[in-house]
């Protein structure tokens, strides 16, 4: 009688919402990743978060509020940990804002990376993002879905600071996407960004393991 060998284990994700369903970016990336193939399940549980094989943290809207809800919910608490762990950790749009010092209305961020965001001069919908050299997260320049009011213009680490540095991808003069070891941000949506989104969370997903 033949053994049959089990197949690959599906990734499981953690999309943390801490907006109690409020932002319906939290359940289109979740559809948007069980599409890509992994099981996505939509959690407020720091545990949950913790343990799942990987984590991903989304906003949409106003970044202040985000961080304000982010923060209660101690989600900084909970990607601390994961990336302690060298853990993964996808962070979209909004979101992205609080992984800096401050905010755009100086309100202290989560503290991965120094300096802050600014309000934009004019929000950015829509824009093209120039890849990283070696970026394992884009494939070339291509358009992306952004709905954002605030941003990064700088990236205040110092080459000489990481031993691996982070790639940084660029929206014009917007900081667009970071691959910082287990950490990847994005500005922009990848959910409500087409195949060039898909790409972006397949490749994430590749992380995984």
């Amino acid at each position: 009688m033949s053994e049959t060998t089990p197949g690959p284990k599906t990734p499981a994700v953690a999309v943390f919402d801490p907006f109690a369903g409020a932002d319906p970016a939290v359940a289109a990336l979740r559809d948007a990743l069980r599409a890509a193939g992994v099981n996505a399940e939509i959690t407020s549980e720091p545990a949950h978060a913790v343990a799942a094989d990987g984590l991903v943290v989304v906003a949409s809207g106003d970044a202040a509020e985000a961080l304000r809800a982010l923060r209660k919910a101690q989600v900084d608490r909970v990607v601390g940990q994961r990336l302690a762990g060298s853990r993964p950790v996808l962070v979209v749009g909004a979101a992205m804002d609080a992984l800096f010092e401050r905010g755009a209305d100086g309100a202290a961020g989560f503290g991965e990376w120094p300096g802050g965001v600014d309000k934009l001069a004019a929000p950015v919908e829509r824009a093209e993002v120039a890849p990283a050299a070696d970026s394992l997260m884009l494939e070339g320049a291509q358009e992306f879905e952004f709905n954002a009011a605030t941003g990064a213009r700088d990236f205040e680490l110092k080459v000489g600071e990481f031993i691996a540095y982070p790639k940084l991808s660029w929206a014009g003069e917007v900081l667009a996407a970071v691959e910082n070891g287990p950490l990847w941000a994005t500005r922009f949506h990848p959910e409500t960004s087409g195949e060039a989104g898909v790409g972006v969370l397949r490749n994430w997903i590749a992380q995984l393991g």
